[in-house]
């Protein structure tokens, strides 16, 4: 599956550490669904699970791209603005 861009803010949770889902050690990480999960377990997990629902998008061409599983995936895209 690849790596997954987990760049949004909203997979740190600043309250602190839980336990990750899938090593049990403490992560600050959370998936989109809030599950606390090391971005390395999640990657790790999608590998291990080739027939698990996928969450696919749409590039800026209209061509589908896979984001992961519906389990543990990419942040959407964002438009780009012309940057300077």
């Amino acid at each position: 599956m690849g790596l997954l861009n987990w760049r949004d803010h909203d997979h740190f949770d600043p309250t602190g550490s839980q336990p990750c889902t899938q090593c049990g050690t403490g992560t600050p990480l959370r998936a989109h669904s809030g599950e606390p999960v090391h971005k390395v377990c999640a990657e790790d997990w999608n590998d291990r699970n080739p027939n698990a629902p996928r969450l696919r998008a749409l590039s800026d061409k209209g061509r589908p791209y896979e984001l992961g599983t519906e389990r543990y995936h990419s942040d959407r895209p964002t438009k780009r603005t012309g940057r300077k």
